[in-house]
């Protein structure tokens, strides 16, 4: 990922999705690329940012794991991004698109 896309993704969620920080940030893909990395995965509706805190606990923590599926940061096999919406801290559910857009969800 390139610094100039990542922008467009802080521009787009505001910070991490689940708390704001817009500093200790990085770009989480929410239907994990497998091994090997598919780059097919690599689409915007794929990617959220998410703070280091989060990301670690998503990771490492079954809770967190269970509770990021609920709110779409992590996605199983199977779950297409562009179909999924993920819950912003602040602005409720959104369905992201391969654009770098999101479309808030009544």
């Amino acid at each position: 990922m390139t610094p100039r896309e990542f922008r467009k993704y802080l521009q787009r969620d505001g910070g991490c999705v689940h708390c704001g920080d817009d500093v200790a940030v990085a770009p989480h893909h929410r239907r994990n690329r497998g091994m090997g990395g598919s780059k097919q995965r690599d689409v915007p509706s794929n990617i959220i940012v998410v703070c280091s805190a989060l990301n670690t606990l998503m990771e490492s923590d079954s809770m967190w794991a269970e509770l990021a599926r609920e709110f779409g940061w992590k996605l199983r096999a199977g779950q297409e991004p562009s179909n999924t919406p993920f819950r912003h801290y602040r602005l409720g559910w959104l369905m992201p698109d391969d654009s770098y857009n999101v479309m808030p969800l009544p």
